[in-house]
């Protein structure tokens, strides 16, 4: 099971929150600039933690993969298609 630091776990819930807040604001029928721009913002936040989950937590999934007959090499190149495929 892998251990997700206090600090990546209030970045999403952040971003749980300016997704509210962006809802909102569609409902309230903001400006499209406003909302995107808002958007954009939750995305990087959680591209950033996207990273931070992979890189705090690569030790440990290779270690495990490698339990389940994975390669140390394939265990970190699934881990970059994951950073990769998400922009």
């Amino acid at each position: 099971m892998n251990q997700y630091d206090k600090k990546i776990v209030n970045r999403i819930k952040r971003a749980e929150g300016q997704m509210r807040g962006i809802l909102a604001m569609m409902e309230e029928g903001k400006d499209c600039v406003d909302v995107v721009t808002q958007l954009s913002a939750v995305r990087s936040s959680i591209d950033r933690a996207m990273g931070l989950i992979v890189a705090e937590n690569l030790v440990a999934c290779v270690s495990d993969q490698k339990k389940d007959g994975i390669s140390q090499e394939e265990s970190i190149q699934q881990a970059i298609n994951l950073l990769v495929k998400s922009r």
